[in-house]
């Protein structure tokens, strides 16, 4: 984007000042109120404060581990864009998906509430279900504060007039509504096309990730000249494990995980990594990248071809392999890069701090999150706060807390007590040991649950 020469912005400035004093001049010959007069006035500032407000690419994987980038770990795959992203940012160590699934981490993202809170905490299987569009409080907020919205890739939260990304207040959307579609033909497990464009199917030529990275590249350069708000959604590195370069004759292959490779896992993510850097590219390009918000991380944790080292376990659970995730965060305009930060933080936190970053904050103070720039900027977090998650996944009911260096764990009918700044990796229960310390922590979560309120139909609403 090109600036205005000074001389047009003046000559526009002195052109409105002129209309202003025309109109206050006739309202005050006709005796209209203060009130209006007020209001009139503001309207220029209200503009101006959209005009400032930042840029927003919200980027986020899937089904990855934590060691699987350069900036948390990796060795045997190159993020170079990533790695780059973090040096320009601010890295987060301890930032975790509010769901070891996709449906209610999501759902956090976009509501801004634990997922018990907003009625999904499992993920969306059949027609009839998802996230009701009352709940859209990113979306709909950002949209207020005068922001053009996109959806590029995985949605997951339902479809139709009522759960669909349109619901939410998205003004664009590529992508797919399923848990995952096949990164060559677009169709899903069992065959069936599932690319969208808007709320019709559609039939697109490439590589999934090319074709979304492309999709994201036009999305910013249609709305170059005013703030917007792209949720560039990968699903990356979710089956079928296919690589860029598949045959076509392969086409419907590595749906099973028995017959793929960490090989074909890091083709999938190495591609990725190559879009984000055409994305980071693209702002560049066109003068957006010092006033632009880019965020990147992964909805939870993976398993099978991942690695999570030091992490426990992974995808589906609540030991820190399935909930721990990335989180680097760019805004050069604002926020000091190459920077760490170890304050525990969980998703909605995500959704509070694009609000705030929006000028939305105040639409922030019934949220179950906090923005992460005071965090940032002034080291104003509260590293005592405690963060809950509960869920009953294919590996069994879990529930879990983490308030300081403590996490406590409920594993089916076993209680585990870790001690995180000594044993990340969760391998030493010292349940016996605190006996105080579970008790508070216990007591917590009971409190926790408690808050939530459910009617007889068994629907939580937000407080």
């Amino acid at each position: 984007m090109q600036p205005k020469p000074a001389n047009e912005d003046k000559t526009l400035i002195l052109l409105a000042l002129e209309w202003v004093r025309s109109i206050l001049a006739d309202a005050m010959r006709r005796g209209i109120a203060w009130v209006f007069l007020v209001s009139l006035v503001a309207l220029p500032v209200a503009a101006q404060q959209t005009k400032d407000a930042p840029n927003i690419v919200l980027i986020v994987s899937d089904y990855m581990g934590y060691a699987d980038i350069g900036p948390y770990g990796a060795t045997d795959i190159q993020t170079p864009s990533l790695d780059r992203l973090a040096a320009e940012g601010v890295r987060f160590s301890d930032y975790y998906a509010a769901a070891p699934i996709c449906g209610p981490s999501r759902a956090s993202l976009i509501s801004g509430y634990y997922p018990p809170r907003v009625g999904l905490e499992d993920n969306v299987t059949a027609p009839g279900q998802g996230l009701s569009a009352k709940y859209a409080t990113l979306v709909r907020e950002l949209k207020n504060a005068g922001y053009t919205t996109g959806l590029v890739g995985k949605w997951h939260l339902g479809e139709g007039p009522e759960f669909g990304p349109a619901a939410h207040g998205f003004d664009s959307f590529l992508g797919f509504h399923t848990w995952t579609i096949g990164y060559h033909d677009h169709l899903t497990l069992d065959g069936k096309p599932g690319l969208y464009r808007g709320e019709e199917l559609t039939k697109e030529e490439g590589y999934l990730t090319d074709l979304f990275t492309e999709e994201g590249l036009r999305f910013i350069d249609a709305n170059a000249e005013h703030p917007f708000f792209l949720y560039l959604a990968y699903n990356t590195g979710l089956p079928p494990y296919q690589g860029p370069d598949l045959p076509k004759s392969k086409w419907s292959t590595g749906w099973d995980v028995n017959e793929a490779s960490r090989s074909d896992y890091i083709a999938m993510v190495e591609s990725m990594d190559d879009g984000i850097g055409r994305i980071l590219d693209g702002l560049r390009e066109k003068g957006l990248a010092e006033n632009t918000l880019v965020l990147f991380t992964y909805d939870h944790g993976g398993r099978h071809l991942v690695r999570s080292d030091p992490l426990f376990h992974g995808f589906a659970s609540l030991w820190e392999g399935g909930i721990r995730v990335p989180l680097i965060l760019r805004w050069p305009k604002r926020l000091d890069g190459n920077q760490k930060n170890d304050q525990p933080s969980i998703t909605m936190d995500l959704t509070a701090t694009l609000l705030d970053a929006a000028g939305r904050n105040a639409a922030t103070k019934d949220l179950d999150g906090s923005s992460l720039l005071p965090v940032i900027e002034k080291h104003e977090g509260d590293s005592n706060r405690a963060l809950f998650w509960r869920i009953n996944s294919f590996v069994g009911p879990m529930k879990a807390v983490r308030k300081g260096k403590w996490k406590y764990v409920v594993d089916g009918t076993s209680q585990f007590l870790f001690d995180l700044e000594s044993d990340i990796g969760e391998r030493h229960n010292a349940f016996s040991e605190y006996p105080a310390v579970v008790r508070e922590l216990r007591q917590a979560l009971v409190d926790w649950e408690l808050s939530f309120v459910v009617d007889e139909s068994n629907q939580r609403t937000p407080p």
